[in-house]
């Protein structure tokens, strides 16, 4: 099922703190499904189990960023362009390629992983957070099999 992203018109906590679970939840059915849209493949089969088994030991660092977030001073994450236009702007992009990956499938997906890790690196620089998120995601992507 499509994964909607936030817009950024709430209070930016909230939305930061949805948007990294929306990731999780993207990041969890792409790589439990293994599935564009359209039933595409995505992954080289042979990183298929072992990013699986990253990615399942990888899934706490999520609910440990969003306490970080929560807890994170409003100057701080506007600091970063983490409120505000800014981050509807970003929000906005990130919806923008996802809705293109819905339509039309994979061709896509290398562009929305790519504005995803943008801002969650921006989040996680904002909130001190270390990469492994992040550096998790990326590894994610690297592993598509175009």
């Amino acid at each position: 099922m499509p994964v909607e992203f936030p817009t950024g018109q709430g209070e930016p906590r909230a939305e930061l703190v949805t948007f990294v679970h929306r990731v999780q939840e993207f990041l969890d059915e792409l790589v439990d499904l293994n599935r564009d849209p359209f039933g595409n493949p995505l992954f080289y089969p042979e990183l298929l189990e072992l990013m699986r088994g990253a990615w399942g030991e990888g899934r706490p660092e999520v609910e440990r960023v969003v306490i970080l977030i929560r807890n994170a001073p409003l100057d701080r994450l506007g600091q970063h362009g983490l409120t505000g236009r800014q981050l509807r702007f970003k929000l906005g992009v990130i919806g923008h390629f996802n809705r293109l990956y819905i339509s039309t499938g994979k061709s896509y997906l290398r562009k929305l992983l790519e504005v995803i890790d943008i801002l969650l690196k921006s989040i996680l620089e904002a909130v001190g957070a270390g990469g492994a998120l992040s550096e998790l995601k990326e590894y994610i992507e690297k592993s598509l099999d175009d």
